[in-house]
Order: structure tokens, then C-alpha cells, then sequence
């Protein structure tokens, strides 16, 4: 069967169509077929397309027929994501779905991944060399698994090993075809894999960093030539980008380098330079002294303290260029898997000096320096001085999209259930540079939300203090625990910042009955696997679980946001940002803050409603929704839910709802 032939979207999906046939319970969705029809459309026209698609709308599938359609006429189809969860999603579950829908193609899919994912068999045997792993029980361990496993990919590892970077494949000691592992390599075999597939999924952090890589090698490109990505998730790309077309030196990385190669005890090595890099690094970063845990390097830094930090800095360069010579000239009368390892070390020197020179000697109007400092809380261990990192980071990416990516490729879909502010798509357009002709389409849930969700404001609250204030945090612990007390717990409570969290939480601790958990007293998955056994429990979260937490079914009634989620206004990004669309004569605050904040409350909005049959209120405990010139214009662009702002109306409402038929039956 040609391409032609192929069944369209609507007849895939239309009642009686072969995903009703497919799928027991199938509901036809107007809404998805829409998304289909916008994708199919981008294609035809060679355009990149901005899709919003509501919660329930199930834009997986709405473009992935598309793209098989597409790969049917002999082209290859990139699939990106943000986060695991939905790239485990579309490779275990939609892409075999729709291998079932279309069995007449020929249907290749392949889940690519970085490098450090993936065990490296030369830095194994080079580990091995150093007494420190070859008796180290969980290295044991490593070996044992390298001689069974399949993949070599981390994620497949039963145990957490703490130092796979030293036996991960990464591009400074990866010798190529050199390499006597090559046709074993799990890395190069992925690799091959992904040359054979004609649907690839990765994540935005690859695909980004192999659009760098092919704009100045071509030949080294990490993906094979496409002409068709879809952007899913896409409201993370510019961060994403951000941190990928940017540099960043954590005050550990040099200390770390130096302890792998004095790990080298067989060699005569000159310690004296290890000693003099470790001390300059020291220096280096020892000269960031700021009350924030944020800040511009130049304000870290006393009157003629950039000349100190860039003669620390020169001193760490001359440094590592010794370290790399001495490495090469030592690994010339070695052989086998220590000469491979000493080389490997001599190119991660080079590349270190490379990134620290540039850290504090390049000079980019495009880009700013900052620093940033571990958070200290009562549960750290206060002995350990907080990690420190220096960033060389763009202010805007959107030239350097336009120059990889929109010049590049045929068709692009960016798509996102979170992409659109005040219903249109300017914000995101600003910041990634997307091309004036790009296709938009905002696509609605097919979730009744007027009649299944309420948002409540409360009314009688002040607005929230700019500063710290104890009594407000009593008021906001009274209405949460009036809110608790009638969803019987189940709730999700997210916090903008972790002082708000714990003070909620302390709050809570002696007030209520329900089982309580808090971000970061275990991890992610673990706290969800506990929240939905304990049946009536409340999660308190920050930053993930704003988004890509799904909890369907009445184990989440109701949803709590703290506050409005403008970004920290002393962030250097932040204030970067800002600046730059003051100078070029733009208001920040409706062009880049707002636009923001709105992004991320419909994400936090998003956690409570799932499916068709969930129900509850999302609660937003700030009234300047109520009284700010702004606040209408972001309750208008959330889901089209019942209102109140008074808690007479909010018990109606919960008894009301407690009379339509019960969520899952």
C-alpha cells in the first residue's frame, strides 16, 4: 500500500474507526482529530506549527499518525521531550499503538540517548587498572552487570552506582573506531540503531546539542538527517536551550578531575601542579561572597575583584594546559586500557581549560556571567560548604534558533497543553525566534471543567507580602486547613518557594489528621507511590510537581497554589531578560513576567483534572487575581472552570458535585 492510501486522521478516529476498534472504552475526541488535522497541514506546507492542546486531548497520537503517515513516503520523524515519563509514554505505549493502527508501514522506531547514559567497555577495563575501584564492591557489581546487559544504558542498572561518570562513554575518551570496543560499543550501537530507525525519540537536551554539534561538524552530527521534529513538552525549550547553547562550571568539577588522575599512583606525576590547580580553583571561587543564592559575578565581587578572579582563572588554565601536556607525553610509553585512559584524561584537561577561559574571558554582549550557591536548610549538613557554580549563560536563544533549527528543517511542530498566554502565542514566538508564517492553533480539553472544577480565591485574604511575614502564613494554614477538612485530604499543595512549603507545612503538622508528604524526603516517585497508598494524604511540592504529575481518580480533590508564579525578580536571567526587552523598548513586565506566570499556573491548574470523570477545586491563594489590573486576564486563560470566592460557595459547590456520578464508578 502507497502512502496515499493510507487511512487519514479522522478515519483512524472517527466511532468505528480502527482506534475504537483497537481500544476497549474508546471515546472519539473532536478535539484530537483537530490537533491532527493542524499537524497534517504543517506538512503539507513545510511550516513549524504552534499546537496548545488541552488536558485530555491526547496529542501523543495526534502526532504521531501524522508522522507515520509522513515516514511512509521514505522520510525520518524526531520526536522530542522534556521529561522521561512521557518519552517512556510515547516509545512503550503510543508508537506501539500506532504500529497496530498502520501495520501496512514499515514502522522503525528508536529511543536515542546522550552519552553518559551508556557504559563505556575501555573506561571499564581503565577503572579496573586503579586499586581504588578494582576492590570496591559496587564496581564488582558494574563488572557483573557489563557481562549481562543488553543495552549498557544506566537506566537499566539495578542499583544507583555514585560513580558511573567515571565508567560512562563521553566524547573526550571515546577513541571512535579506535577504540578496541567499538563494535561492542553500546553507545556506537545505539547510535547505529537510530541510523536505521525512521522514527526517533529523544529529548530536547540531545536534539539540542546535536543541532550545535552538525552547525560546525556535519559529520559528527549525534542524529541522522530528519526533516520532520515534533517539539513536545515545547514550553521547556527555551530553558532548555538556555542551559545547552550555555557553559557551566560547578566549584567541585576541578577538585573531582584532579583526584582521577592522582588516582593514576603508577605513574610519576607532578603532584605540585594538581596541588597549584586545586588551590587557584579554590581562590576562584572562593571569591563569591553574596548574600544571594543567585547573583551577577561582577556584584559577587568587591572593587578589582573581576582582575583576581580572571588571574585565578589564568592561573587554573595554565594549570590544566601542564596537566594536558604532561598527561600526552606520559601516555606515549603506555599501552592497552591505561594509555586509553591517560589520553582520555589529557583531553578532559584540554577541554576544561577551554571552558574555564571562556567562563571568564570571552567577551558576548549575548551572554552574562553568574553565579549560583547551594541552598543551606536545617536538614543539610552545615559542616559542608555549599557547591558553587559559575555560568556563561545566553540572555535570548532565539537568533541561535533561528540559525540551527527554523533555517534548517522542513517542518517543525512545538506542541504543549501549556504553550499559549492570553490565548495567542506571542510570548513563546518572542522568545524562540519561531518564524513569522509558523501555524497556530489553540485546541480546547474535552473535559467538562464548568461543571467537574471550581476555582476558588479567596476573597477575605490579603494580597501576598513582598517579604516574609509570619502572620500571613497563619491565615494561609487556616484556609488550607478548612480546604483539607472538607476534601478529606487528597490534596496537592504547591508552593513557589521551599521557606513557604516547610512553614505550611510545620502549620499543617498539628493540625490536621492526614498523612503528610513533603518534597525531598524521598524521591519523587517514591513520594507519589506513597500519597496515592495513603488514600486521603497531602503532597506539598515545588517546581516538578507543578507539571507531568499525573494523580487521576479521587486520590486528588483538590489542588492548592500558594501564589501567583512570577519568576525571582533578582534571578540574573530574570533581570537579564528583562533588561533586554526594556533597552530594545518593550514592557517586561506584560511582555516576559506575565506571559511566564501564566504558563506555569495553568500547569499547576492542570494537576487536578485527568481524566473525564475527576473532580475538585483548585484553589489559588492570592487575591490579586482579584484586584490587580492583570488578575482577570489570567483567570480568563485557565481551563473554563466554575468560580467562587467565597466559602459559602465553595461547600455548595463540593455537595453539588458529590451528587454526579462518583469518579471511576
Amino acid at each position: 500500500m502507497s502512502a496515499t492510501d493510507l487511512p487519514s486522521a479522522l478515519q483512524v478516529l472517527k466511532p468505528g474507526g480502527a482506534l475504537s476498534r483497537l481500544l476497549p472504552g474508546y471515546e472519539y475526541r473532536a478535539e484530537q482529530v483537530e490537533a491532527c488535522e493542524a499537524v497534517e497541514e504543517a506538512l503539507a506546507r513545510r511550516k513549524v506549527c504552534l499546537i496548545e492542546a488541552g488536558t485530555g486531548v491526547g496529542k501523543s497520537l495526534a502526532y504521531l499518525i501524522p508522522a507515520v503517515r509522513h515516514l511512509a513516503r521514505g522520510h525520518r520523524v524526531v520526536v522530542s521531550t522534556h521529561t522521561i515519563n512521557l518519552q517512556t509514554q510515547i516509545v512503550e505505549k503510543d508508537i506501539p499503538l500506532v504500529a497496530r493502527l498502520f501495520p501496512e508501514v514499515d514502522l522503525r522506531p528508536a529511543l536515542m540517548k546522550g552519552r553518559g547514559n551508556y557504559l563505556c567497555l575501555q573506561d571499564l577495563d581503565g577503572a579496573e587498572a586503579d586499586l581504588f575501584y578494582a576492590t570496591d564492591a559496587q564496581f564488582k557489581a558494574v563488572k557483573a552487570w557489563a557481562r549481562e546487559t543488553k543495552t549498557g544504558d544506566v537506566a537499566d542498572l539495578p542499583f544507583t552506582y555514585p560513580d558511573w561518570y567515571e565508567v560512562a562513554a563521553n566524547q573526550d575518551t571515546c577513541r571512535g573506531q579506535e577504540c578496541r570496543y567499538f563494535d561492542r560499543c553500546f553507545y556506537f550501537r545505539m547510535r547505529r540503531t537510530g541510523g536505521n530507525a525512521n522514527l526517533i525519540v529523544v529529548n530536547h537536551a540531545l536534539f539540542l546539542s546535536d543541532l550545535l554539534v552538525r552547525s560546525s561538524d556535519a559529520s559528527a552530527a549525534i542524529l541522522p538527517e530528519y526533516d520532520f521534529v515534533v517539539l513536545d513538552e515545547a514550553h521547556h525549550l527555551e530553558d532548555v536551550a538556555t542551559k545547552v547553547f550555555g557553559l557551566e562550571v560547578p566549584n567541585r568539577r576541578i577538585p573531582a578531575f584532579a583526584e582521577r588522575v592522582r588516582r593514576l599512583r603508577t605513574l610519576d606525576l607532578n603532584t605540585d601542579r594538581l596541588q597549584a590547580l586545586e588551590e587557584a580553583n579554590d581562590e576562584l571561587f572562593g571569591l563569591l561572597e553574596s548574600d544571594r543564592q543567585e547573583f551577577f559575578l561582577e556584584e559577587a565581587l568587591e572593587e578589582g575583584g573581576m582582575d583576581a578572579a580572571r588571574d585565578a582563572c589564568q592561573r587554573v588554565c595554565v594549570s590544566l594546559e601542564g596537566v594536558h601536556n604532561e598527561l600526552l607525553e606520559v601516555a606515549k610509553d603506555l599501552d592497552g586500557a591505561m594509555k586509553d585512559r591517560v589520553e582520555g584524561l589529557s583531553r578532559i584537561a584540554g577541554r576544561l581549560r577551554e571552558e574555564m577561559h571562556t567562563l571568564l574571558f570571552d567577551e558576548d554582549a549575548d551572554y552574562i556571567r553568574w553565579g549560583a550557591r547551594g541552598r543551606r536548610t536545617d536538614r543539610a549538613v552545615q559542616s559542608r560548604e555549599a557547591a558553587a557554580v559559575l555560568h556563561y549563560t545566553p540572555v535570548t536563544v532565539s537568533n541561535a534558533l533561528s540559525k540551527l533549527l527554523w533555517s534548517e528543517v522542513d517542518c517543525a511542530v512545538l506542541t504543549s497543553a501549556t504553550l499559549a498566554n492570553s490565548g495567542g502565542f506571542s510570548y513563546v514566538r518572542q522568545r524562540l525566534g519561531v518564524p513569522d508564517d509558523a501555524l497556530e492553533r489553540i485546541i480546547g480539553s474535552p473535559f467538562d471543567y464548568k461543571r467537574r472544577a471550581l476555582l476558588y480565591v479567596p476573597r477575605g485574604l490579603p494580597n501576598p507580602p513582598k517579604a516574609y511575614a509570619p502572620d500571613y502564613v497563619v491565615l494561609l494554614v487556616d484556609e488550607i486547613e478548612r480546604l483539607l477538612k472538607l476534601s478529606d485530604g487528597r490534596a496537592f499543595l504547591l508552593f513557589t518557594s521551599w521557606r513557604m512549603l516547610n512553614e505550611v507545612y510545620d502549620g499543617l503538622q498539628a493540625r490536621v489528621s492526614y498523612p503528610l508528604f513533603r518534597q525531598g524526603e524521598m524521591p519523587s516517585g517514591k513520594l507519589l507511590e506513597a500519597f496515592r497508598a495513603s488514600g486521603n494524604g497531602c503532597l506539598l511540592g515545588v517546581q516538578s510537581f507543578w507539571e507531568g504529575v499525573d494523580v487521576p481518580g479521587e486520590a486528588l480533590s483538590c489542588v492548592v497554589i500558594d501564589r501567583l508564579p512570577f519568576a525571582v525578580p533578582d534571578s540574573p536571567i530574570t533581570r537579564a531578560r528583562r533588561q533586554a526587552i526594556a533597552e530594545a523598548g518593550g514592557d517586561w513586565f506584560r511582555e516576559y513576567v506575565i506571559p511566564q506566570a501564566q504558563i506555569r499556573l495553568k500547569q499547576g491548574f492542570g494537576r487536578l483534572i485527568r481524566t473525564r470523570t475527576d473532580r475538585g477545586i483548585v484553589c489559588i491563594l492570592d487575591t490579586r487575581l482579584l484586584t490587580a489590573g492583570y488578575g482577570e486576564e489570567f483567570v480568563r486563560h485557565l481551563p473554563p472552570a466554575a468560580r467562587a470566592s467565597v466559602w459559602s460557595r465553595v461547600e455548595r459547590f463540593w455537595r453539588q458535585n458529590s451528587e454526579i456520578e462518583p469518579a471511576h464508578g
